[in-house]
């Protein structure tokens, strides 16, 4: 069984560098997730980052980072395209943008647990926690870029109809 992030076992059973030298890796303590679990995190990390804006992020846990930072940069794209719709439209097209933000993250997450189970990928409970702080930083940092973009853009409109109505 492969294991994510992770070279094949030595022809010997032992660690070189990484650990113990002549220590069997089966007395080493394992901190492995099974197979069947790491489907279920990486649809979890899927779906909850992804409603919130960073998608991609189970994709990396099981190891399709190329695939993950693909997605995440598509996501938003795709989810400021449905914003500016909505606007245009003045709500109307709420009614999809809605079931796209709801239903997309579920979808990959459910790709991301079939590629997980179709490859008997095992990961680690320190790999699931790197990838949601990995995840929590994308969204503190998404929440201030989009906070002074905000400033920046309403500040240009005060500006503007400050200086319009000077003249």
């Amino acid at each position: 069984m492969e294991r994510l992030g992770e070279l094949p076992e030595p022809e010997g059973g032992t660690l070189g560098a990484g650990g113990p030298v002549g220590q069997p890796l089966s007395s080493l303590p394992r901190r492995d997730v099974d197979v069947e679990t790491t489907g279920w995190i990486a649809l979890a990390l899927e779906a909850i980052f992804g409603w919130f804006g960073i998608l991609g992020v189970g994709h990396a846990y099981v190891g399709r980072l190329a695939l993950g930072i693909g997605l995440f940069f598509g996501w938003l794209l795709i989810l400021g395209l449905l914003g500016v719709l909505t606007s245009v439209t003045f709500g109307i097209a709420l009614c999809l943008t809605v079931p796209v933000w709801v239903a997309v993250p579920v979808v990959s997450g459910l790709l991301a647990r079939r590629y997980a189970l179709a490859y008997q990928l095992t990961g680690s409970w320190g790999r699931a926690l790197a990838y949601g702080g990995i995840g929590c930083l994308g969204l503190i940092l998404l929440t201030c870029v989009g906070v002074i973009l905000v400033t920046v853009f309403f500040g240009s409109i005060g500006a503007l109809l400050s200086a319009a109505g000077q003249q």
